[in-house]
């Protein structure tokens, strides 16, 4: 995971015991030699961890393989409910969900990543590797390029110095050129396109909700890209992106 510059001083426990975390989610059900092998630190020590990790009810012991508690759901859906655009979007995912048969998502920024926060499946919505919280590199995404074209300069500059600008598949953007001849485009047109630039075979547009002079997140419609390449249906999919962020911004400017 891509972090800020650190703090004069750090709690060294602490970066350990998120570590430990985090990496008991990467590693999917991993056993105790599987985290030894990943920690340069004593087996008894890591025990240690994870013996307290799992008194306070952040990890579970399930017969020698750890895994992240329900504890964590909780804590995610109170930060997830502290974003004010997600109460003022939940109709209007449901709606352009309905449809657009798509499945459609509200995208928000979150360390100069995006986030997926909610999501809604019309009835032809196809499944992808995407997952509600998952934090995604905003270069390659249609929602991130909405976002960044309409966020001052400065903050995109802070999110490539941050986090660069990786290829996710042969199509992502890599170059800082490339990227703002892209958000250019953005800015012009009011919406924003990926194709194959996240996940081969997947395509989508966003347009971004900005109100009040912030921009507070992004909507976007995903499906095949076979599909999205039919310019009917993409032109009927990005006016009702751009025609939900305009219910969202005026729920948000309004009420």
């Amino acid at each position: 995971m891509d972090r800020p510059d650190p703090p004069n001083r750090l709690i060294n426990s602490a970066v350990r015991t998120f570590r430990i975390v985090e990496t008991v989610q990467a590693l999917d059900n991993p056993t105790f030699t599987d985290l030894s092998a990943e920690f340069d630190i004593s087996d008894s020590t890591l025990y240690d961890y994870l013996e307290t990790l799992t008194h306070l009810g952040y990890l579970v012991n399930d017969d020698g393989e750890y895994r992240l508690s329900l504890q964590f759901f909780d804590l995610g859906i109170a930060a997830r409910e502290e974003f004010r655009v997600l109460e003022k979007s939940r109709p209007t995912l449901e709606q352009t969900a309905a449809e657009s048969g798509a499945a459609v998502w509200l995208m928000v920024e979150a360390g100069g990543k995006a986030v997926y926060l909610a999501r809604e499946l019309g009835e032809q919505s196809i499944e992808t590797h995407e997952r509600l919280g998952k934090h995604e590199y905003m270069h390659c995404l249609a929602s991130g390029k909405a976002m960044l074209a309409f966020a001052p300069e400065e903050h995109v500059d802070d999110v490539v110095a941050r986090h660069g600008l990786p290829e996710k598949t042969p199509a992502s953007i890599t170059s800082r050129a490339a990227l703002d001849a892209e958000l250019a485009t953005v800015r012009d047109q009011g919406y924003a396109l990926n194709e194959h630039e996240t996940a081969e075979g997947v395509s989508a547009v966003a347009a971004p909700i900005v109100a009040n002079d912030r921009v507070y997140g992004a909507v976007a419609i995903a499906e095949p890209v076979a599909r999205m390449r039919n310019d009917a249906h993409r032109q009927r999919l990005t006016e009702l992106a751009i025609t939900a962020t305009n219910e969202i911004e005026l729920k948000l400017t309004y009420e």
